[in-house]
């Protein structure tokens, strides 16, 4: 094992290009951001599996906010970061941004092992829209990108038996669990022990996966000891192929070959160390390996497409090039395994570099691959790494941060309060002076007054679980003079769970204490008839013209219900901001191109850019094929995932 080194920890900001995510949308999602694209599951697919991919699933990203209002600008962003540097490796970390680790070198800053984008760009990938790409990410919660993407981590700095750890927590809101993530170094090796905390006595569904981004090049390779693995593109099914070769010629191994993005989940059983890695045809690269509570395996790549090349583009920079290895609890990213009550489960990942000869990093699979193992495993030995994992486990874990170098928001302690219980030792959640200030007044006070002083022109979003549903209720029924947002978040937690008359009534009740844009749209959302819905969502902008989430809605609605001709109108009436974004400019041009004006349609289609394009949206494609069938597709208007969306099937492999 490596001689130990001494650990530099320190806090600096860190400047970069790009942007930044914006304020969530104040409108509540009740549904999904995004479906999952995968919609059928292979007869062979095993019954636990089967189990655990129906189980677990979100209905709404709630109680966090969608985040759509970024835009592609190319400024100058500041942002806090913690470094960890022992001279072999060193590690940035983001507190501001759910302590992605943005980059990791070694070699003396020489070797960038990761990842590291270009541009801090924006795209709609995650459970609440906002995602960037690059690093390594840490995600709890459900199938997609966590909701913590983009939220500030609690952070601390501590001095423990395993050298400077930084330590980076949250309270995630969406499954009520504790993530806990410490980040230290040990050799060449970048160490990260994780903790979920289930503080609750109810078991709960469990979905994790660390998503690592690696650079990549026309060679590179992606190995692990399997021999088959479960794959799933956007054609929408999972299905079990081999490894290397799914369709019997191409060897997607070398991530280059494959034409169209697809996910690999590789059966690793149950192998010690498991382990994934990327390597260069020089056989230089990035490995990973973990304890066994961190089962799946995973290969994400974009392929040679022409959707995958634009996603890239759009992504980072032209010509920036990058996949995915990823580890999880699970088999597939479709599962979600469950935490039994008050319990906890936790694993420590070791990341570190790969040399393998050239000679190996290019021969058969099979030899490669366990030639890797081999390497990454002599690097951290499995036995090594439990031994670790148990030494911070008893030795860390708990150990209470004493200085806290970065603050999150303070939603834990409001949760904790809500309980009556304490945050565990090594995960403090104090008070913090964010939105959620009125709902701790509420719970430590029983102050119903503190909700009727909530922002009608910001109001919090609606917390919406089965404890905040009691408590609300509660309150609204021993006070008959229940401010407009209590009666509103028991709406919106009725809508969410498909109880239409329960969020009817109370959405009613909220509009008779004070109109508010946000229950006119919670109503709208629940009518049947298209002219009584426009005419809801009409009266919700008059009350909140600058909202792009409602004006979209709006109109898309209006497309949707055969109303095509109100479009142009509606978008004239808005506001320059709003008008002029590229969403409802796409929105526009469909209803022009639905009315017959073919040529206003594509001259909005000629410079159009949407900032808050979906994974897998076709809408600009789409539009362009009815206007223009039989015509190749624009390059900016590509971002196609699939052959069969335009009848390609050469090379098709993913």
């Amino acid at each position: 094992m490596t001689t130990p080194r001494t650990t530099h920890a320190r806090i600096r900001p860190l400047t970069l290009t790009g942007t930044l995510p914006g304020q969530p949308s104040v409108m509540a999602a009740v549904g999904p951001v995004r479906r999952t694209t995968t919609m059928r599951v292979s007869d062979d697919a095993p019954p636990d599996m089967v189990r655990r991919i129906h189980q677990g699933h979100l209905s709404s990203p709630l109680p966090y906010g969608v985040l759509s209002d970024y835009d592609r600008a190319d400024q100058e962003v500041q942002l806090p970061a913690l470094e960890l540097d022992n001279g072999l490796v060193c590690a940035t970390v983001l507190p501001s941004l759910g302590g992605r680790v943005w980059s990791l070198t070694a070699e003396g800053g020489e070797r960038e092992l990761v990842h590291v984008n270009p541009r801090l760009r924006w795209a709609n990938f995650g459970l609440t829209d906002a995602w960037f790409a690059g690093g390594i990410e840490w995600n709890l919660g459900s199938t997609g990108h966590t909701t913590l993407s983009n939220q500030p981590m609690h952070a601390a700095i501590l001095d423990t038996e395993l050298g400077p750890v930084v330590r980076v927590w949250e309270w995630e809101r969406t499954r009520d669990l504790i993530l806990q993530v410490d980040v230290w170094l040990s050799g060449a090796r970048l160490m990260a022990s994780t903790r979920v905390i289930n503080p609750d006595p109810e078991p709960k569904p469990l979905y994790y996966w660390t998503n690592i981004a690696v650079p990549e090049t026309a060679g590179t390779r992606v190995l692990t000891p399997a021999d088959s693995a479960w794959r799933t593109d956007y054609t929408g099914v999972l299905e079990r192929v081999g490894v290397p070769f799914p369709d019997g010629s191409i060897d997607v191994s070398v991530a280059s070959a494959s034409r169209y993005p697809a996910d690999y989940f590789y059966e690793v059983g149950e192998q010690q160390g498991r382990l994934v890695c990327a390597v260069e045809p020089d056989g230089r690269g990035l490995g990973q390996t973990s304890t066994e509570a961190l089962h799946g395996r995973k290969l994400f790549l974009w392929g040679h497409g022409p959707g995958g090349q634009r996603w890239q583009d759009w992504l980072g920079a032209s010509g920036s090039r990058y996949l995915e290895i990823q580890a999880g609890v699970c088999t597939t990213q479709l599962e979600s395994d469950l935490l039994d009550g008050n319990a906890s489960r936790s694993w420590t990942e070791a990341f570190l570099p790969v040399d393998l000869e050239p000679s190996v990093a290019g021969s058969d699979y099979d030899t490669a691959a366990y030639a890797a193992q081999r390497a990454i495993h002599e690097a951290a030995p499995p036995a090594w790494l439990a031994e670790r994992h148990d030494v911070w486990l008893r030795e860390v874990a708990d150990v209470a941060p004493e200085h806290l170098v970065h603050t999150g928001s303070g939603w834990g302690r409001v949760e904790l309060a809500l309980r009556g219980a304490t945050a565990p030792t090594g995960t403090p959640f104090s008070e913090v002076d964010d939105e959620s200030m009125p709902l701790l007044r509420f719970v430590q006070n029983a102050d119903s007054a503190a909700l009727e002083r909530i922002s009608v022109d910001r109001p919090i979003l609606p917390v919406i679980s089965d404890r905040w549903l009691t408590q609300l209720t509660a309150a609204a029924t021993a006070d008959s003079g229940a401010g407009w947002w209590v009666h509103y978040a028991l709406g919106t937690a009725h809508h969410v769970r498909g109880d239409d008359e329960g969020a009817h009534t109370a959405y009613r009740r909220s509009i008779e204490v004070h109109r508010t844009a946000v229950a006119l749209r919670g109503l709208a959302l629940l009518t049947a008839d298209a002219t009584e819905r426009a005419d809801l969502y009409r009266q919700a902008l008059a009350l909140a013209p600058q909202d792009r989430r409602l004006a979209v809605e709006l109109l898309t609605d209006l497309l949707q219900s055969g109303r095509a001709d109100e479009v142009a109108s509606t978008v004239a009436a808005l506001p320059e901001a709003v008008r002029a974004h590229g969403r409802t400019q796409m929105l526009l041009a469909d209803a022009l191109a639905t009315t017959g004006q073919d040529a206003a349609a594509l001259k909005i289609l000629e410079e159009i850019d949407v900032p808050d394009l979906a994974e897998g949206d076709q809408s600009l494609s789409l539009l362009w094929e009815r206007l223009r069938p039989g015509q190749p597709v624009p390059h900016h208007l590509d971002f196609r995932m699939t052959p069969t969306t335009f009848g390609d099937t050469s090379g098709h492999t993913s």
